[in-house]
């Protein structure tokens, strides 16, 4: 049985601290699927919440996600590039990010990419920190189903060498299609095993 609920909202340093269970985050470019995939995963088409607008999350949103007695924390970090926000909210986000970065909470990243786009700067430079840091860190290539069967493979392949090309090397990389439910099981499947079966 599935139980999720949305659990905080945090948009300064201070406001971090050990909330008890383990941490996954989901940080990605604006528009590359976040909040379709958190729902679909969730069980609840509106818990967190999409937007036609890109950049819509500007804060650190938390979700307690259990299957059965494992349970973690969501962590909805805000996308990309956003720029519909204020220059203070703007200035904010790095050192809300590395101090988030900075705690024993987060088991894992998942660094969400629509499989259609090529990596840029600010997704090298995350990915390059955790894996200096040995924080763990998922690609999970979204909007498959925009691809047909030969694409899909190809853009796979492109992302993988790309990858290697810069000398990193996340532990899994998954493609999903939330909207179609496609990749979600595995993905469901190592949510749980980083977050190292808490029992609740």
């Amino acid at each position: 049985m599935v139980n999720a609920q949305h659990f905080g909202t945090i948009g300064r340093r201070h406001q971090l601290k050990d909330f008890g269970l383990p941490e996954l985050a989901l940080v990605g470019r604006s528009n590359c699927g976040k909040s379709t995939l958190l729902n679909t995963l969730l069980g609840q088409k509106k818990l967190a919440r999409t937007s036609a607008r890109p950049g819509r999350t500007q804060l650190i949103h938390l979700y307690r996600y259990q299957v059965q007695q494992q349970a973690v924390l969501l962590a909805d970090l805000p996308g990309y590039g956003y720029t519909k926000t204020s220059a203070r909210t703007t200035k904010q986000w790095p050192a809300l990010l590395a101090a988030y970065l900075d705690r024993p909470q987060v088991r894992c990243f998942m660094c969400l990419l629509d499989i259609r786009r090529t990596f840029r700067d600010e997704e090298w430079r995350l990915m390059h920190h955790l894996q200096r840091q040995q924080i763990s860190y998922f690609v999970v290539l979204t909007k498959a189903d925009k691809l047909n069967k030969n694409q899909e493979v190809t853009a796979l392949q492109q992302h993988e060498a790309s990858l290697v090309a810069q000398g990193l090397y996340p532990q899994k990389t998954f493609k999903v299609a939330a909207t179609k439910r496609i990749g979600l099981e595995p993905l469901r499947t190592a949510i749980l095993e980083q977050g190292l079966a808490v029992s609740v």
